[in-house]
Formats: structure tokens, sequence, C-alpha cells
């Protein structure tokens, strides 16, 4: 049995968790802390901040959120671990970084742990009240705390700040940077081994448009927009229902319409792209939406890597090559001084998505190509 949990964690709480946590145990453990905290202020006459503040301070709300920023999501061992329950994972290894998560963001992480509860339908309705005020969606706890004056997390963050800067100061949610350095005694010879560690999900559903579907929107809402790479065949054919959902979801929809042939995967066509996002203001933590085939996934994931050194992205596949292939493989590139594939990098999206209802407009030729 290997520690998921460091043994020098902060002191200032009761951690709820062993040292060989499961889903089983987190779920359960998850479960009892929310439904104590929505009974404990429910009949109370609360306004929306009111209740944050409320949350946050709530003890076993506090023990559960440090807990959960120890744990060594991107452990093979707690994978396995998770294997019952897989839906909770993603949402865990958000979670792990919750200091900087955007408030909409942490509470639809924490949506999948609560279905089935007693008070399923009063923190579903918080969480909407959270991700469709502006002022709050996009608030990271750490500015929240701040601004509300709360120093119930301050040990904790000074603690992790030493122990694990990246839960506290991460440049990218979505993989985990190591590295050593061992020196001889004048320091003229210095070796160095550095790692990153990536986290992807890969989901196949039917109809991820649908007004319903919150696959998309549980991402995006929290940030207010969304800035998409779409291929121009699938605009020619899905546009609407796009520019559809995300209006019913009040998401700012900024997209990015590109050719995605076979010619297109140049260098100049990833360099529009770069201007492009560049053009939109990205961020490098704000994950861009790309949608379409593989020739798409290829270029505009390039333009991802290379954008900000590494700007995280969820692919929309469209094609059955990009679905079972280039949508959800690291490899990104485009074709250069006439060979195939001469620039490239290896960045893989935080989400694949193949629906199999974009198939559907097909022909049979592609069907069976793909």
């Amino acid at each position: 049995m290997s520690a998921l949990i460091p043994q020098n964690i902060p002191l200032t709480a009761d951690l709820p968790f062993g040292l060989d946590v499961t889903s089983d145990v987190m779920l359960k453990h998850v479960q009892e802390v929310l439904t104590a905290f929505v009974v404990s202020v429910k009949d109370k006459a609360l306004s929306l901040e009111d209740i944050l503040v409320s949350f946050f301070t709530n003890k076993g709300v506090k023990d559960l959120l440090v807990a959960v920023s120890t744990l060594a999501v991107f452990s093979h061992e707690i994978h396995t671990q998770f294997q019952e329950h897989l839906h909770l994972l993603t949402g865990t290894k958000q979670l792990k970084y919750f200091y900087n998560l955007p408030l909409g963001r942490l509470f639809c992480c924490l949506e999948d742990f609560w279905e089935g509860t007693a008070e399923a339908e009063w923190l579903l309705n918080l969480k909407t009240r959270v991700c469709t005020t502006a002022a709050l969606a996009g608030t990271k706890p750490h500015q929240f705390f701040k601004e509300k004056k709360i120093n119930d997390y301050k040990d904790f963050a000074e603690h992790v700040e030493k122990l694990d800067p990246h839960a506290i100061y991460p440049t990218n949610i979505y993989r985990q940077c190591d590295g050593y350095t061992v020196s001889n005694e004048d320091c003229s010879t210095i070796e160095s081994v550095m790692s990153t560690t990536l986290t992807t999900t890969i989901k196949t559903r039917k109809k991820v448009l649908d007004l319903a579907d919150e696959t998309l929107s549980s991402i995006y809402r929290p940030l207010g927009r969304v800035v998409a790479i779409i291929d121009d065949k699938v605009e020619g054919l899905f546009g609407e229902d796009l520019t559809k959902y995300f209006a019913h979801h009040n998401i700012k929809y900024q997209k990015v319409v590109a050719r995605g042939n076979e010619v297109d995967k140049s260098l100049e066509k990833v360099c529009e792209m770069l201007h492009e996002l560049k053009k939109n203001g990205v961020s490098r933590n704000e994950p861009v939406l790309i949608i379409g085939g593989g020739v798409i996934a290829d270029i505009a994931g390039f333009a991802c890597g290379l954008y900000h050194r590494s700007t995280p992205y969820v692919m929309l596949c469209t094609s059955i090559v990009s679905g079972i292939d280039a949508g959800p493989s690291p490899r990104t590139c485009c074709d250069g001084f006439g060979y195939k594939n001469l620039y490239g990098a290896y960045h893989s999206p935080i989400l694949t998505i193949t629906d199999r209802y974009f198939f559907t407009s097909l022909h049979e030729g592609w069907l069976r190509h793909g």
C-alpha cells in the first residue's frame, strides 16, 4: 500500500480520508459533508454570497477540500481505486486545485458527487445560481477568501506552498511538473531530470449539442464564453446547432471557422489560428474548443500547444478518424517543405468527445475509410 496523501499535510484540518482512499469512501464522505452543509443553511434567509461564505467556512467542507488538494491525482494507483466510479475522477483531479478553480467550475466538479442525495435539488439550484452570476462564476476561491476576509485556509495555503506549490500556483491544472537536480561540489556540473504528467479524459456521447446535455456547458458556463476553432464544413452542417446550444446556456460563443482539408495542414494555417487566439484574448488556462475532423485536430491542437507554450483544449470529434485516432492523440502537427507532419508537438486535449451523431453527416466512403 502506498500513501496517496503526503504524511506532512497541514495540521489545520482533520483529514476525512485514510492513506488508501477509494472512490466508495470518497463518494460517501463528500455526500455526507454536502448534505450536512445544506441542512445547516437551507432554512436561513441568506444571500448567495453569504451562502458561499458559509460553505467555505464550514469545517466539513474545509477539511474535505484540504484533503482532496493533497491527493496524488496523477498516480496510477488512484486511477485504479476510482475505477468503480470513474465519472468522479475528472472532477477530483480538478478539485485538487480548488484554490485556483473558478467557483462555477468548482460546483460543477462537485455535482457528480451529490447526485442522488436528498439535497441534490437544493445543491443544483446553488450551482446554477453561482454559474449564472457573472461576478461569481469566474471568481477563484483565493480571490473570494481575500474579498470576504476568510482566513480559514491561510495556514493550509502557506503549508502547501512549500509541500506542493503547484496546488496553490498552477500554471495549468491539467498537468503536473516534477524534477530534481544533482551537482558536484563546486557546481561546475549540474545534472537534472524533469518530467511533465498530463491528464486527459475521453468520453463517447450521442447528441452532445442537445440543449439538456451539460458536457460542454459545465466547462464553459463558469468562464462565460467559449472560443472555438471549427471546421468550415462542420460549421455549414451544425453551425446553427452550436449557436443555439451556447445561447441556451448563456455562453458567449466566439468562433474561428477554418478549412480542414489535407492541403490546409500548413504552418501558415497554424499561424493564422495563433493570431485568432491572440485576437480573442485566450488565456493560458482557458480551454479552447476544437470542432472537426483529423486535420483540424492536428493543426488547431498544434496551435494550442504553441500558444502560451501549452493552452488546454477540448476536442469535439466529428469524423471517424478524429474520433478514434487524431482527436484523443497527443500528436499534433502540420506539414512543411513537402513533408508530412514535419512540425509538431505532443499536446493532448484535456477532454475528447466522440459524438456518433456527427457521423450521420458522413457519406459511406468516409465511414469505410475511418
